[in-house]
């Protein structure tokens, strides 16, 4: 009983960032001990349970994909530092604990005003970390998939006739069929209009391009320029470019798309700058191109990702295309605010 108190006081410190040095290292400690399951999990569920602002909590069955999700980046964060994970004195500890622990707390539901749920115009915001990805069920049933960096909000009162969604960044939807009460999905470059099927909506806001993948049913894009209404039908891709102002719809590879949902990302003749972009989202990175002229954001690359490294990742994509890379270690500043490793790729000179 007294060891549940002491773990459960060190959650509370932690979320309330309170933790010092020595408490932050127990904590990740806890993380590889053999009771872990029954307590951190158990403990943490209990807390969303109790905290009144949460009205809403995570369902279990998410709690355990969020985690199954932590775990594999803990044994990649153990292959990239050596096993040097399991010294708690080590900055990789530190980076587990200010990364991975907030993957369990910072994916929650969020009220934007106050927790009666009482106006119909309150919101409810659910946010993904970066270096993570979450599957969500609405009330309505749709499924929604998050990438890393995303912000999906709906509103509190979520009926059949008030099917709105508010996204910054990446999601994948799988829409409950309704054809007398369209579901829409609206983001700065537009509205997504939908009465069943499954697509992707990309719309981060630092993007050049924004882009709406069909995978089967059908969607209407209304841009927010008044432009045409423009119909989808399946493995059609919608893109706007966000520099020139124009939009295109083409046939496309779903697949590509879609992957990052089964943790893949897939990469065919990409640029540079887009695959630098989409890599520090997905592993919660810093990483810089040393281009001044723009030439290599604009080199094309393949390269498929799934269980490597970002070290391993980078180091194949610099020897494949004669780049050199440069890796700043992490550390911390002389205000004790930690600093991530900073990946720097740029040309060859003899």
């Amino acid at each position: 009983m007294e060891q549940k108190k002491e773990i459960t006081d060190l959650i509370r410190k932690y979320l309330e960032n309170k933790c010092d040095e020595r408490e932050l290292t127990e904590l990740v400690e806890l993380f590889h001990e053999d009771e872990y399951q029954q307590n951190i999990e158990r403990l943490l569920f209990e807390y969303w349970q109790r905290t009144p602002s949460f009205q809403n909590t995570i369902p279990k069955s998410e709690l355990d994909e969020m985690l199954n999700s932590i775990h594999h980046q803990i044994n990649l964060q153990s292959k990239e530092t050596g096993g040097v994970i399991r010294k708690l004195a080590n900055y990789a500890v530190r980076v587990a604990a200010i990364l991975f622990i907030p993957l369990l707390i910072g994916s929650v539901w969020m009220v934007s005003q106050n927790s009666a749920y009482n106006n119909s115009d309150e919101m409810i915001t659910l946010e993904t970390p970066y270096g993570s990805k979450l599957k969500t069920t609405l009330p309505d049933g749709t499924e929604v998939w998050q990438n890393a960096g995303t912000t999906l909000k709906y509103p509190a009162r979520f009926t059949k006739r008030n099917r709105k969604v508010e996204l910054i960044g990446e999601a994948y939807f799988h829409v409950s069929s309704d054809k007398g009460n369209p579901f829409y999905v609206e983001t700065t470059d537009g509205t997504v209009k939908v009465t069943g099927t499954r697509f992707n909506v990309s719309a981060f806001p630092d993007d050049d391009f924004y882009s709406v993948v069909l995978e089967e049913g059908k969607v209407a894009f209304q841009p927010e320029d008044s432009k045409p209404l423009m119909h989808l039908a399946p493995k059609e891709k919608i893109t706007v470019n966000r520099v020139a102002g124009t939009i295109q719809k083409q046939k496309t590879d779903v697949e590509k798309s879609i992957s990052w949902i089964d943790g893949k990302l897939i990469f065919r003749n990409d640029p540079l700058g887009v695959v630098v972009k989409r890599l520090e989202r997905w592993y919660n990175a810093d990483i810089v191109l040393n281009d001044p002229d723009g030439s290599l954001a604009k080199h094309q690359l393949t390269i498929t990702v799934q269980n490597e490294t970002l070290r391993q990742v980078l180091d194949y994509i610099t020897e494949a295309t004669n780049l050199n890379l440069e890796v700043e270690d992490s550390a911390l500043n002389a205000n004790s605010t930690f600093i991530k490793t900073k990946y720097i790729v740029s040309k060859k000179y003899n």
